[in-house]
């Protein structure tokens, strides 16, 4: 009888908040002992986030996270005038704005509608469900305006699957055994729906292929390494028009599409999971004689085409070879980037990219931690060194010209699952079905900071920073835009083991000087 009058209880918060959980409000924090805490979302509770909104006159909004435990703590500090004293006998770096210099436009923010996602979504009750999908795509959560959406299976199902899987020695150069998979029907279109319908605005939504059909291949398998066989170049072009067409009978449409999910994929010995092996030019033959004019004679040419879909070691060299195809240029509208070995790779290969390509957009398209083999523990709860790892590497891309970053899997399990490859990784939300509550990782505050911040059209503004005092190099991070209503936002992370005293300048309204915590992220927002 108790557990009954509780879930009455439940049901009257619920509907007096007029949404499907009692109404939001702190985080509700739980240290699992790993750095930092998660903050616990449940049937009785889910934190929320204020917009990034300054609204008080000659005063910067500064909205911190920290590893200490702060979680979209907000306070104002006012400019003042110009001056030139320091307080401070360690270390002080003076950031100045300037909102004449402007450089890329930002698309949006977004992450991945895959098979483990759904299952994982809808393992919950149906109001945290939609709390799930409400920390991502409504105003009181990351407000995504992105979606990526697996064409077929990927390693993150519980199978290796496509749409036209057929008998061995079997063939279908027709599609006519095309169809949406049970996945399709039950994990991504009800979510996408779902999301839409939370989303304040329309959700880009592009598409990206893993595996193509066993038959279409010259190694037999949807796994492994292995191309597509030339003489299904037409089919698997024909193969992406029917997937469009067919969500688009479920009323979802796509603002673009990957080539392929990391084609050289397809090219390693013994690869583990779904892929098809290209070459750029290889890539740039199929986009120019068979994607491009395909997809423009069924009428969707605004769809845009982005090449590459796999880590910037390939920048610059692999645009180059498939922009130097004539046919193949026409089509293509940008460069879809993975982060996995930014650590071994020096931004400058975005900038010459972008040097040499300035009408191409760059766009990260796939980002997790947890993936390495020397990482035992694929789910770390808490971790604020993966919170740092995310926030430092956007602020770097945004710094060389790219326009928006797509995380991978939008939930996982608390192993990091499922996945039918065994390639577990961490995700900024998981999920505890058992408990019926998920956990939202230092990562998703991490995201936060930029998706809250940016919407699409804002302007990378020049940020000049210089040190005052204390040569030491930090490794601190920082960038600046100005968004569509002019508003400056400046993004900073202290990876210092220590606080470090800041000075932030506008030429327009003055200065003030405030201190960052050690292993803090902010951003700083004011009206101009």
């Amino acid at each position: 009888m108790a557990r009954l009058w509780n879930a009455v209880i439940a049901v009257i918060v619920a509907v007096i908040a007029g949404r499907g959980l009692a109404a939001g409000g702190e985080c509700k924090s739980r240290n699992f002992g790993h750095g930092s805490v998660v903050c616990v979302c449940d049937a009785s509770h889910c934190d929320e986030l204020a917009p990034i909104k300054p609204e008080r006159p000659g005063e910067a909004l500064i909205v911190t996270s920290s590893k200490l435990g702060a979680r979209w703590r907000m306070e104002y500090k006012s400019f003042s005038d110009f001056s030139n004293e320091i307080n401070s006998s360690g270390p002080v770096l003076e950031l100045e704005v300037n909102s004449n210099v402007l450089y890329q436009e930002i698309i949006g923010f977004g992450g991945a509608f895959t098979d483990a996602a759904g299952l994982n979504i809808l393992s919950l009750p149906d109001a945290l469900q939609d709390e799930v999908l409400r920390a991502y795509y409504s105003n009181t959560g990351l407000e995504y305006s992105m979606g990526r959406v697996p064409i077929g299976g990927t390693d993150f199902s519980t199978r290796p699957y496509t749409y036209d899987d057929l008998k061995p020695g079997e063939t279908d150069p027709s599609l006519a055994k095309f169809a949406l998979a049970p996945e399709d029907l039950n994990y991504k279109i009800p979510l996408i729906q779902r999301a839409a319908k939370i989303s304040k605005k329309p959700i880009k939504l592009f598409g990206s292929a893993w595996g193509a059909p066993a038959w279409m291949k010259n190694n037999g398998k949807i796994w492994g390494k292995g191309k597509l066989n030339t003489s299904a170049y037409t089919t698997w072009a024909n193969y992406h028009v029917k997937f469009l067409e067919s969500y688009a009978k479920h009323n979802i449409s796509f603002w673009g599409l990957t080539t392929q999910n990391e084609p050289t994929d397809g090219l390693v010995k013994d690869f583990q999971f779904n892929a098809i092996g290209w070459t750029p030019q290889e890539q740039a033959e199929w986009i120019g004689k068979h994607l491009g004019p395909t997809l423009k004679n069924h009428s969707l040419s605004s769809v845009k085409i982005m090449i590459m879909d796999d880590n910037r070691l390939l920048l610059p060299k692999w645009v180059e070879d498939v922009m130097a195809d004539k046919e193949a240029q026409s089509y293509v509208s940008g460069v879809g980037i993975h982060w996995y070995l930014d650590f071994v790779t020096p931004a400058v290969a975005l900038d010459l990219t972008h040097e040499r390509f300035p009408d191409l957009f760059l766009l990260y398209t796939e980002a997790c931690t947890g993936q390495w083999p020397w990482q035992p523990l694929k789910v770390v709860l808490g971790s604020w060194v993966r919170a740092e790892d995310y926030a430092s590497d956007i602020i770097e891309n945004l710094k060389h010209w790219v326009s928006g970053w797509t995380d991978w899997n939008l939930a996982l399990d608390v192993k990091g699952g499922p996945n039918w490859a065994k390639n577990n990784v961490d995700s900024p939300i998981i999920v505890n079905a058992p408990r019926k509550e998920f956990y939202k990782q230092p990562m998703y505050y991490a995201l936060a900071h930029f998706t809250k911040a940016l919407p699409e059209g804002s302007r990378r503004i020049d940020l000049g920073a210089t040190m005052l005092s204390d040569s030491v190099s930090l490794p601190v991070y920082s960038v600046a835009f100005a968004q569509p209503d002019n508003t400056i936002v400046l993004f900073v992370v202290n990876r210092y083991h220590s606080q470090v005293q800041m000075r932030i300048k506008d030429n327009m309204l003055g200065q003030f000087d405030m201190y960052v915590d050690a292993h803090t992220i902010m951003t700083i927002a004011w009206n101009k």
